[in-house]
């Protein structure tokens, strides 16, 4: 107990001190001092804001588990307390911080995230011959930097940009590895819906301008953001095969979804028809797009598992639909793979 309230105390103390200097700034702002030297305070205030502060917590958490990089988080903070606090004729020196200051911090840590990413990939080349997912390699690097919500969120931004526009390589599938989306149309399906997109943004920049220009902006700058998602995910699905291991199934539909399923898991696996895809709650297709995703394989479990969004909450499946398409040898190695696994549990 008491190790554990020592351990505690050492994580708040990088938290206390910077959060208390932001208060006393806070009260500075609001006191008649301030009121009678504004113009001369104010660019000291910012300077403590955005820089002062930062480097105290950075100092204070260098020397802990706390990542090193949760200082650009920290200092976007202090750079919104600052744009509420500080008076708006008053932010001269603050906006001067937000035109440069943040996209250069931005950029270093997206720099280093990048350099750690190839460095756990040529790691995890040198340890084994197995297909190197960029993905998955991403999402474990950002969860050994960031707390558990905004890993997942920098991974995915990450690797929307670098499956979208710059993994133009074509992988070589290895014998344990089945692609997803030859046969489907499903890649067909997505690249439409990417042009109604296109379209409605148009439309609805069209409409919106009418009653506000800034709005409109806003609704198209959102309708850019949603079809350079599609576009990553598009993108992505080819370079991240499904994979078959002596003791688990690895599906996934891109960055979209994901699910691993251990091999005793599995109760049977057969080949898909119209009657397997219903509404049930504890059924589910691997890409999301119900019907749509035109699945020819139906795997059953014995126990629940999850299956893994980009976004939201994972949820819990029995029954798994999905399309592979060489799915007749799919369907006689996971075979293999469970007399394999049935024998060693009756040895």
């Amino acid at each position: 107990m008491t190790i554990k309230t020592s351990f505690l105390k050492l994580n708040l103390v990088p938290f206390i001190i910077p959060l208390t200097l932001i208060l006393v700034l806070i009260l500075l702002l609001n006191s008649t001092l301030y009121l009678s030297h504004q113009n001369t305070l104010s660019t000291f205030i910012t300077i403590d804001f955005i820089i002062t502060i930062p480097l105290v917590y950075f100092i204070l958490i260098r020397k802990t588990k706390i990542s090193n990089l949760t200082i650009a988080p920290f200092l976007i903070l202090c750079v919104i307390i600052a744009s509420y606090a500080i008076p708006t004729s008053n932010q001269d020196t603050l906006t001067a911080a937000k035109t440069w200051l943040i996209p250069i911090v931005e950029l270093i840590v997206f720099t280093i995230i990048i350099l750690k990413v190839k460095k756990a990939i040529k790691h995890y080349k040198n340890a084994s011959n197995q297909h190197q997912d960029f993905y998955s390699i991403l999402q474990a690097t950002c969860k050994s930097m960031f707390p558990e919500t905004p890993a997942k969120l920098v991974a995915n931004e990450i690797a929307l940009i670098y499956y979208g526009f710059f993994n133009f390589k074509k992988i070589e599938l290895k014998p344990n590895e089945y692609s997803n989306y030859k046969g489907s149309g499903i890649l067909s399906t997505l690249t439409a819906i990417i042009f109604l997109v296109g379209i409605e943004m148009i439309s609805i920049h069209i409409l919106a301008s009418k009653w506000s220009s800034v709005l409109a902006w806003v609704l198209t700058g959102l309708s850019i953001y949603s079809a350079l998602q599609l576009i990553g995910i598009i993108r992505s699905i080819p370079k991240r095969p499904m994979i078959l291991k002596d003791d688990e199934l690895i599906l996934r539909f891109g960055m979209l979804s994901e699910t691993i399923i251990p091999i005793e898991a599995v109760e049977s696996i057969t080949l898909a028809n119209s009657s397997d895809f219903n509404k049930e709650k504890n059924t589910k297709t691997l890409s999301l797009l119900g019907e749509l995703e035109n699945s020819n394989i139906v795997i059953h479990l014995k126990t629940p598992q999850q299956l893994e969004f980009i976004y939201g909450k994972p949820k819990n499946y029995t029954k798994l639909l999905c399309f592979v398409d060489d799915n007749q040898s799919f369907i006689a190695e996971v075979n293999k793979l469970l007399i394999k696994s049935e024998s060693h549990g009756t040895n």
